[in-house]
Formats: C-alpha cells, sequence, structure tokens
C-alpha cells in the first residue's frame, strides 16, 4: 500500500489514515479528535483550510498539518 500525503486527496474522497505527525503537540490534537491510524476520513474541503469528516466529527486543520497526515493508497 502506497502512502501518500492528504494533501494529494480531492473534496469527496475518501482514505484511511496510515502515518500521523511526529509532532507532538499536533499529535495530540489529531488524537483528541479520533484521527488514528486505520480511521476513516472524507474530505470536505480544501482550501482555505482542509476540512475532514471523522465520523460525525467535522474538523478544519491547515494545509501544514494536513501534508503531514499519510494516508494509504492502494
Amino acid at each position: 500500500m502506497e502512502e501518500i500525503p492528504l494533501t494529494r486527496l480531492r473534496p469527496g474522497e475518501k482514505a484511511l489514515v496510515a502515518v500521523l505527525p511526529a509532532a507532538r503537540r499536533d499529535l495530540a490534537r489529531l488524537l483528541a479528535f479520533g484521527i488514528l491510524p486505520g480511521t476513516e476520513i472524507s474530505i470536505l474541503q480544501t482550501f482555505p483550510v482542509y476540512v475532514l469528516a471523522v465520523g460525525h466529527t467535522i474538523l478544519a486543520i491547515d494545509k501544514e498539518i494536513a501534508a503531514s497526515i499519510k494516508i494509504g493508497r492502494p
């Protein structure tokens, strides 16, 4: 399975989280919202910020954090 940055997805696409950022501050925030390896996320918007759906949670993150999240692609 290829791991690519979340920023390569377009609105409407779904993917599984493969790798989270190493930065402790960013990692803690993502985990608090239920974003962890194996979790399915949907991209709702990519500009001006990335808006993700994780289960019933909608979350906005900046491009830097989105680029640090790697998703799995078959």
